[in-house]
């Protein structure tokens, strides 16, 4: 069955704040489109949602990002039977990236995800709509770290450290953060929240940089989908997302987006809003980010389809 998207705010606390939390499910009601910032959403706001159990993605954004950055991919998701709650990361978003690199950062976002999943599944509106054993979870950039520290990675620190001291030719950009170690933080494993709910894992354009070799992803056992893009000059090849694919154990569904760009992955904004953005809403030429878009939504919901099943 076809549904409209419908769309609703939430908001549920964590260790580091309230947690600002964008929700997207099934519903029978008629969809709108309306502003969300620089988006333009099809959606029917704070429509009662479908009678059903439903799967759940939790959605995780990148450093620096909004919980709106998918929102595109969520309408589609929820279109097709699913929901989506997409939690915006405390001071590592773009209205507070105050924590941008911090170990801390790296450390809590996976926290972050359960205590919003925890929110709502303790939320009397939403939990007898979803199916808890159909969990998954989602990410972009560093949302794809999280994402794999989600299901059980562990982000290797000393690898991390290694990367950056050999790698800052080849991958100048990510090597240039120093992140994480630039707060002196020196054991070898950097403590994260894995949660057994997840039953699978979507990663676009995933950080690693020697944070995941495959012994930090012995423990990841539930199948993995991997985006890399073709022309991403943030996090480059092969380092972030090859890695991942190289040192995984588990089933791992692996895409090459051609001439797609690191930010290649953000839903599309308005057309007046592109020139402020830049490289966040803008592509190479020959990459048309709606059409992509709309390949990359089916082989994500064939993936969720078959993982969840």
């Amino acid at each position: 069955m076809t549904y409209s998207a419908g769309f609703s705010s939430f908001r549920t606390s964590d260790p580091d704040g309230t947690l600002s939390c964008a929700l997207w499910y099934p519903t029978t009601e008629p969809a709108q489109n309306f502003r969300q910032g620089v988006y333009d959403f099809f959606a029917a706001k704070n429509a009662e949602i479908a009678t059903g159990s439903f799967p759940l993605i939790m959605m995780s954004h990148g450093s620096g990002g909004t919980r709106f950055g998918h929102c595109k991919t969520a309408e589609f998701l929820a279109q097709n039977g699913y929901m989506v709650l997409a939690p915006e990361h405390p001071n590592n978003n773009f209205f507070d990236d105050s924590g941008v690199g911090s170990a801390h950062t790296y450390q809590y976002r996976s926290h972050h995800l359960k205590s919003a999943l925890d929110g709502l599944l303790s939320a009397q509106k939403w939990y007898s709509s979803i199916n808890a054993q159909k969990i998954a979870v989602f990410g972009f950039s560093l949302g794809g770290y999280t994402a794999l520290t989600c299901v059980g990675a562990k982000p290797n620190v000393k690898g991390l450290a290694q990367h950056i001291r050999a790698n800052r030719e080849f991958d100048p950009i990510f090597s240039g953060y120093e992140v994480i170690v630039r707060d002196g933080f020196e054991e070898e494993f950097l403590p994260t929240t894995p949660d057994p709910r997840y039953k699978a894992c979507i990663a676009l354009a995933p950080v690693s940089g020697g944070l995941f070799p495959a012994s930090s992803l012995s423990k990841v056992t539930c199948p993995v989908q991997i985006f890399r893009a073709e022309r991403d000059m943030i996090l480059r090849h092969p380092f972030h997302a090859d890695e991942i694919r190289q040192g995984l154990t588990t089933s791992c569904e692996y895409h090459v987006t051609e001439k797609a760009g690191h930010f290649s992955y953000l839903s599309p904004v308005r057309e007046e809003a592109k020139a402020a953005l830049g490289e966040l809403a803008n592509d190479d030429h020959g990459f048309e980010r709606e059409a992509e878009h709309e390949k990359i939504h089916h082989l994500i919901l064939d993936f969720l389809h078959k993982a969840l099943s």
